[in-house]
């Protein structure tokens, strides 16, 4: 089912500083997942097999890796009418800044959004983990003749602090959203009856009339803290539940532990789903080569190369290049753009040496780890810290990209 009425508009992330050091050279929608993935390949995959094929995405910080990757991957075919098209920040004669919050993103992206035939546009975010079909989804906003729904999540009171929590009536009505609670005074009464909090998921799904009304009568810059809070009382809000997977990728640790539940026996994001799999760029790399190696629940990413290694609980990313002797536990390697590569008539040729330990470590692309290096990490889940060539971020060591780490180094 194409829905030639609903647009897509997705969101490129801000800075990303809570993901630092992987956003240093990148945006979070940019940041590989799951060995071979990138984040932002998860909304437009979701998109595109709901048949939402017009999507613009709104980028600002870091743009390169992300804008490279959309160019590389998706091309529609010319006659679906379908388009998936970046808008990146500008300086216009209405302003110069850049964008100051999720509705300044879609506010100064609005006169594109006038130019299409559309009824409904999807607000979404480019950095959360989900499969989910729209087609529900955008039937019930229809239903209701809603200006506004809001995907909304059950969480738990731990989480519920950091989220926008809703309270609605039995038909889905929002009747208040509360942004962030540290007081859970400020909700009572907002439970279920499982005792769960329905969270906003920070994505809409908005009329469209709805929406270029709402941003031209409000200046403020972010939806979920400042607009859809006073839209309540004036417009038709309704929230629709999403009880799958749903996962925010915003920090190291929830990049961390749900990278490495791909690799467990039963992931709760299924890789794996032939009708509503996960498009990305075709790299037509060889099948990764592993000979003499033991291996437990990982994921071995194509292009790589792995002699005689002990791998437990790990994600191996793209070209991958481990030589003998190496122990990987509980860590990521994202893996390499180049197998060799010359830079200042130098020959790089990112790998991970021999007798190496690695263990609770995120170790970013083009990485060349030295023989006998030792990475412990997951000692102190409450150690943040930066050293010379890596950062420690919830006890998780991060080696961050095009890092050297010399021989017999050890770093916990």
């Amino acid at each position: 089912m194409r829905h030639r009425k609903t647009l897509a508009v997705i969101l490129g992330g801000g800075k990303g500083t809570r993901l630092y050091p992987l956003t240093k050279e990148r945006c979070k929608p940019a940041i590989s997942f799951g060995g071979k993935y990138r984040l932002i390949d998860i909304p437009i995959s979701n998109c595109l097999h709901s048949g939402v094929n017009q999507i613009f995405i709104l980028t600002q910080f870091l743009t390169s890796s992300i804008h490279r990757h959309i160019f590389q991957t998706y091309h529609l075919d010319m006659l679906s009418r379908g388009f998936i098209e970046i808008l990146p920040a500008e300086q216009t004669l209405a302003g110069e800044e850049w964008y100051q919050g999720t509705a300044d993103a879609v506010r100064r992206s609005a006169r594109y959004i006038k130019n299409l035939q559309v009824d409904d546009i999807l607000i979404l975010s480019g950095d959360q983990l989900c499969r989910m079909n729209y087609n529900e989804m955008l039937d019930f906003h229809r239903k209701k003749k809603a200006d506004l729904t809001i995907i909304g999540h059950p969480v738990d009171k731990r989480e519920a602090r950091r989220m926008g929590i809703m309270k609605t009536n039995q038909d889905g009505k929002v009747k208040k959203l509360v942004e962030k609670p540290q007081d859970l005074a400020l909700i009572e009464g907002f439970q279920s009856d499982r005792g769960t909090y329905m969270a906003s998921t920070g994505n809409y799904v908005f009329s469209r009339h709805a929406l270029l009304d709402i941003l031209e009568k409000n200046t403020e810059e972010d939806f979920g803290r400042q607009i859809i809070p006073k839209t309540i009382e004036d417009y038709e809000v309704y929230m629709y539940p999403f009880y799958g997977y749903w996962e925010d990728i915003g920090t190291i640790k929830s990049f961390f532990y749900a990278n490495l539940d791909l690799a467990s026996p039963l992931p709760q994001f299924n890789l794996y789903d032939e009708q509503h799999q996960i498009f990305t760029h075709a790299r037509f790399l060889p099948a990764a080569k592993v000979q003499d190696s033991s291996i437990k629940n990982a994921l071995i990413s194509e292009g790589s190369m792995i002699e005689k290694a002990s791998i437990e609980n790990a994600v191996i990313g793209i070209r991958s290049v481990i030589k003998a002797n190496v122990t990987i536990k509980n860590s990521i390697l994202i893996g390499n753009d180049f197998y060799e590569h010359k830079i200042d008539n130098k020959k790089l040729k990112p790998c991970i040496g021999k007798n190496v330990r690695i263990e609770g470590a995120i170790i970013d692309k083009n990485v060349i780890i030295g023989n006998n290096v030792k990475i412990k990490g997951l000692q102190d889940p409450n150690r943040n810290s930066d050293g010379d060539l890596y950062c420690v971020r919830d006890g998780i060591i991060v080696i961050p990209k095009g890092a050297r780490i010399p021989a017999g180094r050890v770093i916990k």
